[in-house]
């Protein structure tokens, strides 16, 4: 049997981004219980296999760039490890963040708004972004031979986790355009934060 064309001629990675977003263009819309997998087949023009093969549920189209986001911070971490504490932790986060915005740079301010805004996600959310202050916690810890949950460490993990949010809500509140996301910016925005963690850590904390 002869395999069935490419639909539209688009490449597998390109058909799951344009999915990616038609869903979440429905999800900020509808909401995440009003909107079902069949209404993203119908309004992508994919049938079941297609979307499930790509994503094996709403879920996973919901979380799925979240927790690579957190990888991407991860490995920028890992990556900045000859910088002072506090400037590696925010160099990653700028870092991680123009990754995660070049990867969809037509959906990534709704995905915020989705996660962000929708009451049904609000416990998951929470616990999604407890994982990514934990990822910085998890580093600080590291490099200063705390523990990760000790005061310190889990402070800057929380604080700079508060911090990046309220920069993505300025953001996602601005404008729906590409022009609203400064990803350039967003080191002075978290710069009085790492600063003021790093005074912390030069008086004492760190071995």
């Amino acid at each position: 049997m002869t395999a069935a064309p490419s639909r539209r001629g688009r490449p597998p990675a390109s058909s799951r981004a344009a999915l990616e977003e038609v869903a979440f263009e429905l999800l900020l819309r509808d909401g995440y219980e009003a909107t079902t997998m069949q209404a993203i087949m119908t309004a992508g023009g994919v049938g079941r296999s297609t979307l499930f093969r790509y994503f094996g549920s709403k879920a996973g189209i919901v979380w799925g760039e979240f927790d690579r986001a957190v990888e991407r911070l991860r490995s920028a971490l890992l990556d900045a490890d000859d910088a002072p504490v506090m400037t590696a932790v925010r160099s990653a986060v700028v870092r991680s963040t123009r990754l995660s915005q070049e990867a969809a740079p037509h959906s990534w301010l709704d995905r915020f708004r989705v996660l962000d805004q929708d009451a049904a996600l609000v416990a998951e959310t929470a616990a999604h972004w407890r994982v990514w202050a934990e990822t910085v916690s998890g580093y600080v810890g590291e490099r200063t031979g705390l523990d990760a949950g000790a005061p310190v460490p889990a402070a800057v993990g929380g604080a700079v986790q508060a911090a990046y949010v309220a920069v993505l809500r300025q953001w996602a509140a601005a404008d729906s355009t590409a022009g609203a996301v400064d990803v350039d910016g967003l080191d002075d925005a978290l710069r009085p934060v790492t600063d003021a963690f790093q005074t912390v850590l030069d008086a004492g904390c760190r071995p």
